[in-house]
């Protein structure tokens, strides 16, 4: 799976309370294609969050307890200025749902 496939989650584990989905993310940030990544991005959490929002979890995890969810980008590339501004304001706006964005860049590309 991968950010250009926006419809699907990449990966879904859990850990005591918490929900952990991880996204793989592997475009470059180059100036002629960063705002159609970030479309895609934004796409792609959009479906992460309707996941969590609708409970499809339950469906995998019928008998965890969750009240704790993790989205996990995994960058190949460095992720742009404006890319990380925008997650920060993900993470203020889905703050009150107990939903936190996080990432990290591999460093493979």
């Amino acid at each position: 799976m991968a950010i250009d496939n926006t419809a699907v989650v990449d990966a879904v584990a859990y850990e005591g309370d918490k929900l952990i989905l991880q996204l793989y993310d592997h475009l470059e940030f180059t100036n002629e294609i960063e705002k159609d990544h970030m479309f895609l991005l934004q796409d792609k959490l959009n479906s992460y969050i309707w996941y969590v929002d609708s409970e499809q979890y339950k469906e995998t995890y019928p008998d965890a307890n969750l009240s704790v969810f993790e989205i996990q980008i995994k960058f190949k590339y460095n992720p742009s200025d404006f890319c990380i501004s925008y997650i920060q304001h993900v993470n203020n706006k889905l703050q009150v749902a107990n939903i936190k964005v996080v990432y990290e860049y591999t460093g493979e590309g």
